[in-house]
């Protein structure tokens, strides 16, 4: 029988006990197991009042970090590429994947000759 009613005595007793996650989630439930594993982490303790009053933004700690966290690909490299969703005929991607890494790049460069072989075509930039 699953009982959702614990006090905090017999909670600690639980993450003091050899008691697996799949025993305590059986005699007591999921919820509870997961708690006591949770407790039983000692590099991953729970925040108490104090701990959350010293907290500081990451953005001030190690601004630094963050703003390389945040740098997008084509600001790195100096690309202007933009990422898009599209839906392509499935022989045309496996074309594209057969032919290994980079295949992303390959469709690009594909689509730039296509549109640089039309006769009445709009400027791009140069690569």
């Amino acid at each position: 029988m699953k009982n959702a009613d614990l006090t905090a005595r017999r909670f600690d007793e639980l993450v003091a006990s050899k008691l697996t996650f799949a025993e305590i989630a059986a005699q007591y439930n999921e919820e509870i197991a997961i708690n006591v594993g949770i407790a039983r982490d000692p590099d991953n303790p729970e925040w108490t009042a104090e701990m959350f009053k010293r907290a500081r933004p990451a953005i001030e700690v190690h601004p630094h970090l963050v703003a390389q966290s945040l740098r997008r690909r084509h600001e790195q490299e100096g690309l202007s590429k933009r990422q898009v969703s599209v839906e392509l005929d499935i022989d045309l991607l496996a074309h594209f994947l057969e032919s290994g890494p980079d295949w992303q790049k390959r469709i690009n460069d594909t689509l730039r000759s296509a549109i640089e072989a039309l006769p009445h075509r709009s400027p791009l930039r140069p690569e």
